[in-house]
């Protein structure tokens, strides 16, 4: 076949396939109690604000029943989508073109998955088709609009006719009618099952007659319950909706003719049931129809009951900004008085259900980086097409940074100006406390953070600060900021000519040098003494020894271990500094050095 749908004798058409974001027990109660019924107790309603003089087939409703889609060709026998707004129970707004392809192109078969979003459909006479047939695609609806087409390739697709893709509820089944070679059928339903992001092989279902015609199927929710349309001998003419059972992995119930509650003597197909609405539609070219096929919905007698539900709605939104959460919410919808919970139809960070009339509706919702959230919604006392909503405002979470600025090597407490960097946002700073090092800021939740110190004798620090989202009123965040020290500079302390007591303003040289070391106990010095040229050798080398002895006992009364001390010598004259031209060269070359020499 080289156009999008397959051809009866009469019709040249494509049906289009459907799916429903509906309970499991929803659909089959509400499908259960019309087709228990005879045909004298049904009502079948022409729904003529949606049909033409051309064949107007495949209607399917969205989760929260305000809008209705079909296919027509109404438009130059092309295939088009088009949409309907809901005015009331029983009636439907002008018909609108949803999607169209351009030139010769064609479109049918959207099956949309549970999220609203993920979807599955049929397009013919596109370059990316397999030989220019038919084949099946997928995309996204995304705000109302059909995006990103891309083919579904040669694992579910063929050389031949591939059309009428049904979506089950989870996304996890794809079933779709084809007249590819080897089936039973001359037109078989096939099913795939989800591979991680792609699908598996199709299979030939178990319930296709040899040598017939299957078409239009349609999956319930329970993934067990499988209508179909078939030309099978013995029905009640033309084509026929039947109804069949999985059993197994591919085994199905022998097939049931729905009988005439729902078939007529010509052709009927595309049977869906609406989300929650006590009806079922189908397309068909019955007597008294406005040409072609038409659209009809079926209710089990014929006064159209009084509607005791009404479509609810709202989105999750961010108090602060006032737009949609930056994460995924759960939302929970049940009726105030008995705790009866609601179907969430909804996707994303919207939520949709069908609430009872006159009912206050408790909505509870939840999102990591938030407050917990609780509104209540008063459904109006009598039916309105446009519904009604109510949005839910989620707090976004406090955030506390804490922690503590401490030496890397020793892990004693800093005082340190600690710098908190916000992307795009101001910079805070505070002062870690004396004797903890501790620290706090105040900050946000979804915001990109580092913090930073810049600390004499000590390397330069900067790092990120990861914040959690969780489901807390304060999230807090410990940081802990160890710093590395630099390398602890040498001190040197000078003498008078012929002296080796220390001086109190050369032993103040010492007092930072101290500081350090007491902040890195590890460390190990190395204390040489030194004289000027004046003097032998001997005497010059008694002389620097006792000045750095001189030196050790300061250190000593200060604090500093024994056990730090490691080298302690006397170089004498052998190691001048500067020449000695003068006396303040002479006492620049009279010292004591002090240096790190490693670490214990």
């Amino acid at each position: 076949m080289t156009t999008l749908g397959f051809r009866f004798i009469w019709l040249t058409s494509f049906f289009l396939s459907v799916f429903f974001t509906v309970p499991v027990f929803a659909q089959q109660e509400s499908a259960g109690r019309i087709l228990a019924r005879g045909y004298s107790d049904t009502h079948f309603e022409n729904l003529k604000i949606l049909n033409s003089s051309a064949n107007d087939v495949a209607a399917f409703i969205s989760a929260d029943e305000g809008m209705l889609y079909f296919e027509s060709f109404r438009k130059d026998g092309k295939e088009i989508l088009y949409k309907s707004k809901r005015k009331s129970l029983t009636e439907w707004g002008d018909p609108e073109v949803f999607v169209e392809l351009p030139g010769k192109q064609e479109i049918g078969g959207l099956s949309i998955a549970a999220d609203g979003k993920a979807c599955v459909f049929s397009c013919a006479n596109r370059p990316d088709c397999i030989f220019n047939t038919t084949d099946i695609f997928e995309g996204e609806i995304d705000n109302g609009e059909l995006k990103n087409i891309r083919s579904l390739g040669k694992t579910v697709n063929s050389e031949w006719w591939d059309a009428q893709p049904c979506l089950s509820r989870d996304g996890q089944l794809l079933f779709f009618c084809s007249d590819r070679k080897h089936g039973l059928g001359k037109w078989g339903i096939y099913m795939c099952t989800r591979l991680g992001g792609g699908w598996s092989a199709p299979i030939d279902c178990g319930f296709n007659k040899s040598g017939q015609k299957q078409i239009s199927p349609f999956i319930a929710s329970d993934n067990q319950t499988l209508y179909f349309a078939a030309d099978y001998d013995g029905g009640q003419g033309g084509f026929d909706i039947y109804v069949t059972y999985r059993k197994g992995e591919n085994e199905w119930s022998e097939p049931k003719n729905l009988g005439p509650a729902v078939n007529s003597a010509r052709d009927d197909i595309s049977f869906f049931i609406p989300p929650a609405e006590d009806a079922v539609y189908l397309a068909s070219g019955r007597e008294g129809g406005l040409g072609g096929m038409d659209i009809y919905r079926i209710v089990p007698n014929a006064i159209v009951p009084k509607p005791k539900f009404i479509s609810f709605r709202g989105q999750v939104l961010d108090a602060e900004t006032g737009t949609a959460v930056r994460t995924q919410p759960d939302s929970k919808l049940e009726v105030s008085q008995t705790s009866e919970v609601l179907n969430n139809t909804g996707s994303a960070r919207n939520y949709a259900a069908t609430a009872p009339i006159g009912k206050m509706i408790r909505v509870s919702s939840g999102a990591d980086g938030y407050v917990n959230g609780t509104i209540e919604a008063q459904a109006p006392p009598a039916f309105d097409s446009a519904g009604f909503s109510q949005d839910i405002k989620l707090v976004p979470a406090k955030v506390k940074i804490t922690g503590h600025v401490t030496n890397a090597f020793t892990g004693k407490s800093l005082v340190a100006t600690v710098m908190l960097h916000e992307e795009g946002g101001p910079q805070k700073s505070n002062e870690s406390e004396n004797h903890t090092g501790e620290f706090n800021f105040d900050a946000k939740v979804f915001s990109k953070y580092f913090v930073s110190v810049d600390l004499k004798d000590y390397e330069p620090y900067e790092s990120p600060v990861e914040i959690p989202l969780k489901r807390e009123a304060l999230i807090t965040v410990i940081k802990e900021i160890r710093m590395t020290p630099t390398g602890i500079p040498p001190v040197v302390v000078n003498f008078d000519y012929n002296k080796s007591d220390l001086e109190p303003n050369e032993a103040a040289k010492m007092a930072h040098f101290i500081e350090q070391l007491k902040q890195n106990p590890n460390v190990r010095l190395d204390i040489s003494g030194h004289t000027d040229e004046h003097g032998t050798v001997e005497f010059n080398n008694v002389l620097s020894t006792k000045r750095a002895k001189t030196v050790v006992d300061y250190l000593l009364k200060q604090g500093i271990a024994q056990d730090q001390v490691a080298i302690v010598t006397g170089k004498g004259k052998s190691e001048p500094l500067v020449p000695e031209v003068d006396e303040a060269s002479r006492r620049k070359n009279r010292r004591v050095e002090v240096h790190i020499v490693g670490k214990q």
